[in-house]
């Protein structure tokens, strides 16, 4: 079944039809929200497949052929058509779908998409009321224009996050893999529903415009700005401007978090709290002005470090939370996702993999209060709709297989794995009938 039955009308963005050109991770990811808010989504895959299909491998994670939990994730509520687009059979195809829909959204360089005559000037001339998106590496202009980028060259290496998200003299910091593809998806999305507010005040379609560098370097605005008044980056836990933003660690060697902007503030009721009471007389000590201007970072942090060291870390989680001290314990990977929180609030859905077994699935952070929590259709394999979707238009099976004989498409001939095979994940409080399914 098309995940646009499934949906059954779900969500704000019930009748909106995207057409998705676009590989990895952040463009495809963008749409997934898309997806979720309720809009119809086509996928179109060349005949070899999405690249990053081959990618869980270097993730340190494992694939087959109809499964592959990464790729599902980015690649959720979506349906899946193959077209070689260097055909005519092809490009006529898409031409279709595109005259149909009111999104288009690409990943390809702007040379790739004017030699397809997909560029934003030839598109808008034929359809003009379609909503055409980008997403890029770097801008349109510029010499770095028309140069590959992906989310580890522009957003964490261009973008300062490896060199900074490190302590001073240590290696460059490695991101999880997609970090900046994720974030930047979330923009994007965000632009596109602009677009289509746009579009129904106006009646004519928009060109929307996103890269992963300007992605990073907004994110980097606060680091940007006291660069520009002497702020080292990378800096140093010892030496970090705000002492009462920063990490520590307990008695027990847990590695924990707190965040108190206030600094000026909090500073005599968390000396002691600390048991640091020598330093309520010290006004130099006592506002992050005169911290700064007297250089006593490393003095004023060392005091609580002492402080925090003389009681194990559960005993410092009741004493901060009766405090009301924001703070939180350092999570790996595997503590997230034993963390109930995740499921209490569908961050994460718990599910069994058809090949992988008992496994967690990440959910976009949106939620729209008269709608709930959206279904979740895992991804398919490379033109697991192509024959479906192309009968819904009217081409026969001959015609079909003429066009798959070509070389024109390409249609998933392996085992069903719709919906009555591989179910529709529902959130924590779905399954327990605390909450509606309303695509139901």
């Amino acid at each position: 079944m098309f995940a646009s039955k499934i949906m059954n009308g779900f969500g704000p963005l019930a009748g909106v039809k995207v057409v998705e050109l676009a590989d990895w991770v952040a463009g495809p990811a963008g749409v997934r929200m898309l997806g979720e808010f309720g809009a119809e989504i086509i996928k179109v895959e060349n005949p070899k497949g999405d690249p990053q299909r081959t990618q869980c491998w270097g993730f340190g994670g494992k694939n087959t052929e109809r499964c592959d939990p990464t790729y599902e994730n980015v690649n959720a509520n979506k349906d899946w058509i193959s077209l070689n687009l260097k055909t005519e059979e092809g490009m006529a195809i898409m031409m279709e779908l595109l005259a149909e829909a009111d999104v288009f959204v690409n990943g390809l360089r702007n040379k790739a998409l004017v030699k397809l005559g997909l560029d934003w000037e030839t598109l808008h001339e034929k359809f003009p009321r379609l909503i055409w998106c980008q997403m890029r590496g770097y801008g349109e202009w510029g010499a770095m224009k028309d140069e590959p980028g992906y989310d580890a060259v522009c957003w964490g290496a261009r973008g300062g996050v490896n060199a900074t998200f490190r302590q001073a003299g240590e290696s460059p910091a490695t991101a999880p893999q997609a970090f900046g593809d994720f974030n930047a998806s979330s923009i994007f999305a965000g632009g596109i529903c602009a677009a289509l507010y746009g579009r129904e005040k106006s009646g004519v379609g928009e060109k929307v415009v996103i890269n992963l560098y300007h992605v990073a370097v907004w994110a980097q605005t606060f680091g940007i700005q006291s660069a520009q008044f002497g702020a080292q980056y990378p800096n140093h836990r010892t030496r970090v401007n705000n002492p009462f933003n920063n990490t520590y660690q307990s008695k027990d060697g847990v590695w924990f978090l707190i965040c108190m902007p206030d600094y000026n503030r909090y500073y005599p009721s968390m000396m002691k709290m600390l048991g640091q009471e020598d330093m309520l007389d010290n006004e130099q000590a006592s506002t992050l002005n005169g911290v700064a201007e007297n250089k006593l970072q490393p003095f004023v942090i060392s005091k609580i470090e002492a402080g925090f060291a003389t009681r194990d870390y559960e005993e410092w989680d009741r004493i901060l939370l009766e405090e009301q001290v924001p703070h939180q314990k350092l999570f790996d990977m595997h503590d997230i996702m034993a963390d109930e929180e995740c499921y209490d609030n569908d961050l994460l859905r718990r599910y069994d993999s058809i090949d992988f077994g008992p496994r967690v699935f990440n959910t976009t952070p949106i939620r729209f209060g008269s709608w709930g929590d959206p279904p979740l259709i895992l991804g398919k394999p490379i033109g697991y709709h192509t024959e479906r979707l192309l009968k819904a238009r009217g081409y026969t099976d001959e015609q079909i297989a003429d066009r798959e004989e070509k070389g024109a498409i390409r249609c998933w001939h392996g085992e069903n794995l719709d919906e009555d095979v591989v179910p529709v994940l529902k959130s924590k409080r779905q399954v327990n009938g605390e909450a509606p399914c309303k695509w139901e």
